[in-house]
């Protein structure tokens, strides 16, 4: 398998998947701005999106998507409890919080990463961010993980977005998601993720 990636981006998220689930995988780091893989090819022409991630399976297929590469990741390695069976409820709640994820965290950061955003839309955004984290912030003080009591792909995708707080200016601080942060990134598979993409 080979993932397209750029450092720090949601690909961080699949790139941490595959660790934990002790899969064997290649990076081909993407240049989001000018459109170039590493290897100097165009990336659109790899990916029409012209986005990360993109994960190439070992049946040729490419697929798009963090939330749906994470789910497909997970179930390569179903004995590392990352997501759990079909027809499991469990697995249907770790899919929620991935779709949460997606759509009410990680698109509300979008105008603090574009140059020509304008001021009232970082700040309509980092008013949704700050609902959101509040949301978040109460349910892990009654779980160590997002999902529940055990490490999940949701727990993949929400530390990376969690870690764009960085670029919000004066967004709230919030306890439980700093030890959450903190449990996530010292996990032997995290913590070598970020030193190979140089984070």
């Amino acid at each position: 398998m080979k993932l397209y990636y750029s450092p720090g981006a949601c690909s961080l998220s699949v790139h941490i998947a595959l660790r934990e689930a002790g899969l064997n995988y290649n990076l081909e780091k993407v240049d989001l701005r000018n459109k170039k893989t590493e290897s100097g090819h165009d990336y659109v022409q790899i990916n029409d999106k012209g986005q990360v991630p993109a994960l190439e399976t070992n049946k040729q297929v490419l697929l798009t998507e963090a939330a749906a590469i994470l789910q497909y990741v997970a179930d390569l390695a179903p004995e590392k409890n990352l997501l759990a069976p079909v027809g499991d409820v469990e697995r249907y709640e770790i899919v929620a919080w991935v779709n949460f994820i997606a759509t009410e965290l990680h698109k509300n950061f979008g105008p603090f990463f574009h140059l020509n955003a304008s001021d009232d839309s970082r700040e309509s955004a980092k008013k949704v961010l700050e609902a959101k984290l509040d949301y978040i912030e109460k349910h892990l003080v009654k779980h160590p993980y997002i999902a529940g009591n055990h490490f999940t792909i949701a727990d993949c995708y929400l530390f990376v977005v969690l870690r764009w707080c960085k670029f919000v200016p004066n967004l709230s601080s919030h306890q439980e998601i700093k030890k959450f942060m903190a449990r996530i990134q010292n996990r032997p598979a995290v913590a070598a993720v970020l030193q190979e993409e140089g984070l």
